[in-house]
This record gives C-alpha cells, structure tokens and sequence, in this order.
C-alpha cells in the first residue's frame, strides 16, 4: 500500500530530507550536501534519490510505497511542467527539468515548487496558518520572498512568476538597487540586507547617537544588532525598525486587498526579532488597510522554522495528489 511521501527542501548549501505519512506527520528528517559542481541538475537529483533510498531501507520502508516526491528549488519554476529556469545558488545558470530528471530515478509523481512556495504550504497545512485555506508566508531573510495560498492552491500565475512579492515596490524614491535589474523592490528595505541599506542611508543624515556606531564604521552592521539594539532602547535602532516595519505592513495591505487570507505568516530569520518588530508591523498595517480586508486577519509568526520546506514539500504531494486527484 502507497502510504509515505518523500519531500526535498534543496539549499545552496544542504538539501533538506524527510519521509512524511499522508498525513504530513514527519517520520524522519536529515540532510545532505549539495552539490553544485554539475550544472545539469543530475548529480545532485541522483544523490538525492539514493539517499531517500538508502533511508527508507535503514526503516524498513520500500520505495514502492511511495506516494509521490515534493521537491522545493530556490528558483523561478514551473509548476505545471517542474522545470526550474535558473537557480543562482545552485549554480544551474540554464532550465533543469527537474521532474523529468527525478522521474528517471523513480516511478510515481514528482512535483516540483519555488522554495518560498513550499514554504508557505508547510505553514498553511502543519504551521501557524494550519486550518486555513488562504495563507501568506513572507520570508524575512537576507532577500525577502513569499508564497500566497488562495483558496488551497498555490498561486503561480500564466508563467510561474505569481507571488513574487520581494520585487513589489514600496520604496518610491527607489534608493536601492535590486538583483532583479529594477529598483525600489520592498526586498531592498525591508529584508536583513535593506536593514543594513536603511542602516547606512539614514544614519549620515540624523542626529541620533546609537550604540551600533561602532558596527556602522566597521562595515559589520546587522539585522540583528539593529533590532538588539532597538529592544534595548537604542532611538536610532528603533528609527530603523519602524521604518521596516511600515514597508512590510504596506505589502500586508496590499496583499490583504488583493487575495483577503486569514493568515500572514512571517518567517525566516528577521522574524526571530519578536514582539518589536511584529507589533509594529500590526500597528501601520491597521492604519494602512482597507477595513473589511483586514477584518480577522492574523498576522503570526511562523512556527516550523527549518522544516517549513520539507513539510511544504511533502504538502504538494497531499494537496495536489491525495487531496486534488493530480493537477490537470
């Protein structure tokens, strides 16, 4: 009997591994390196499915009992056809076909998503938006990303590039230029490199002392000392985190006024600041929005941390297989 899902979270770094029930109950987790040496994508897609072998033998588990493989890339994909176009930090500067190239490996299906995408599934069905049907996860790290679920689904839009919500600009006087080419792209103010970009854009101009002066002449200036900072009082820190704040409560707004859900989730390693941070963005994005959009919505912390991935993952094979019948 097909009772297990096998969900890979893949990073520049390691690949996330887990074995989950159809449930989503996680049986076991582990990493492994990632290898970047062959831009192919197979080396690492090959590696990847021994391991899942070798794991399920160790458990006494088979392969045929397999439902279906979740992967997450940290690039631009087509969910429709599991091909990734590029993905920087996994050194595939062209298209990988990564369904194509796991379904040699192993016969059952294979769905494929943006890393930000399964993400933001793993809160909606075992997180902080478990229960809900409309859920948004923005991911607060050294970029900003997001995945927005409407209605169950993960929306993707006619190419894939749907819910890209770093490149949404809230800073108008485009200070900032973005790895996208444009600029002004909230990414740039609001994720652990706009803190440092607000840090050393406004610092020269006010009249504020701060305790971070010392960080700020080294070069060494972080995310987290400013917001260490700030909860210990520093004015120019707390200067600074409002002025993030406001920009990720306009994108609730506007996310609120366009897909309503019940849930925003804030993840990543930003959203570690705590109440300082997540009270202020709840205080503007109140102000900023449309009344009956916001009526019930919860802005909340993400609860799953590193294994939001691997849950979101495995979500694809229970939301698009058991739950959806496949996607059409």
């Amino acid at each position: 009997m097909k009772n297990i899902i096998l969900a890979a979270d893949i990073g520049g770094t390691t690949c996330k591994l887990g074995i989950f029930n159809g449930e989503l109950e996680q049986l076991h987790k582990w990493s492994i390196k990632t290898d970047t040496s062959d831009h192919t994508g197979k080396t690492l897609l090959k590696n990847i499915y021994d391991s899942f072998n070798e794991t399920l033998s160790t458990h006494q588990l088979k392969i045929d009992d397999v439902i279906g493989v979740g992967i997450g890339v940290p690039g631009p994909v087509d969910f429709e056809t599991g091909i990734v176009n590029g993905a920087v930090n996994l050194h595939w500067p062209g298209s990988v076909n990564v369904r194509q190239i796991f379904s040699e490996f192993i016969n059952c299906p294979v769905y494929v998503d943006n890393d930000a995408n399964v993400a933001a599934l793993g809160e909606k069905h075992k997180g902080a938006g478990q229960g809900a049907d409309d859920v948004v996860a923005i991911t607060l790290g050294t970029g900003l990303g997001g995945g927005i679920i409407s209605n169950g689904e993960l929306v993707h839009g006619h190419n894939g590039s749907g819910a890209e919500i770093g490149h949404i600009r809230t800073d108008f006087d485009q200070r900032f230029n973005c790895n996208c080419g444009k600029s002004g792209c909230i990414e740039t103010v609001a994720s652990a490199t706009g803190v440092v970009n607000l840090v050393n854009f406004y610092y020269p101009k006010l009249t504020f002392k701060s305790s971070i002066l010392p960080l700020i002449k080294d070069n060494k200036v972080t995310a987290k000392a400013v917001f260490d900072a700030a909860k210990a009082g520093d004015q120019f820190c707390i200067f600074i985190t409002e002025k993030v704040a406001n920009h990720i409560a306009y994108l609730c707004s506007i996310i609120s006024a366009t897909s309503n859900p019940k849930y925003i989730v804030l993840g990543g390693g930003m959203s570690t600041a705590g109440l300082i941070l997540i009270e202020n963005i709840k205080t503007e994005y109140h102000n900023l929005t449309f009344t009956p959009a916001q009526k019930d919505t919860e802005i909340v912390q993400a609860q799953l941390g590193n294994d939001a991935g691997i849950t979101g993952a495995a979500g694809l094979i229970k939301t698009y297989i058991l739950e959806k019948g496949g996607v059409k």
